[in-house]
């Protein structure tokens, strides 16, 4: 009802609905905990399109994000909050099995349908070369529903298709290495 009443109210306004309270609620946490380490499962970004403050989807570039860019916390810092959480703090899974579910599992599972995914998600010769280096002390997720394009921290180099991206931690917003991945289309 309140759902239906807000989307009547303004049908543009990005509507965040909360279905497990993690902070109040210690059996949300349980639901949450055991979904996210399901053996064999992916961790993945919702990727919710950032919305400005006239409703307007953003379609630029710009980097940092416009301040009154808002999608979810997670848009942002979904993988660093995973592994500063279940695989730092809580020690739920190992380092490598958190960054085996951010990386290789999700390129796993899309790369029947989407080719160019069988390059992505692992170190091998013949693979992409994109390369993340992290200072797993200081990795965190930043963003919040306040602030919810604040960008994570810790990412020290950041390396796509061969070329620096973060070094140091300083993004060249100049440079633009990645290439978009793409489904085949069928023939009708």
């Amino acid at each position: 009802e309140e759902l239906l009443a807000a989307q009547k109210e303004e049908p543009s306004t990005l509507v965040l609905w909360h279905i497990l309270d993690i902070e109040n609620n210690p059996h949300h946490r349980d639901l949450l905990d055991m979904s996210v380490l399901y053996p064999g499962g992916a961790i993945a970004s919702d990727a919710m399109p950032w919305t400005l403050s006239d409703g307007k989807p953003y379609t630029g570039d710009a980097w940092p994000l416009p301040k009154d860019a808002t999608s979810h916390p997670r848009s942002a810092g979904c993988f660093t909050r995973f592994i500063r959480e279940l695989v730092r703090e809580i020690r739920a899974v190992s380092l490598s099995e958190g960054i085996r579910k951010c990386a290789l599992i999700p390129a796993e599972i899309l790369s029947a349908s989407t080719p160019a995914m069988r390059n992505k998600g692992r170190l091998q010769a013949g693979a992409d070369a994109d390369i993340v280096v992290f200072d797993f002390e200081t990795l965190s997720d930043r963003a919040t529903f306040p602030a919810m394009n604040r960008p994570s921290e810790g990412v020290r180099h950041l390396v796509v298709s061969g070329q620096p991206l973060i070094s140091d931690g300083v993004m060249d917003v100049a440079v633009r290495p990645g290439r978009p991945v793409r489904r085949p289309v069928a023939a009708s």
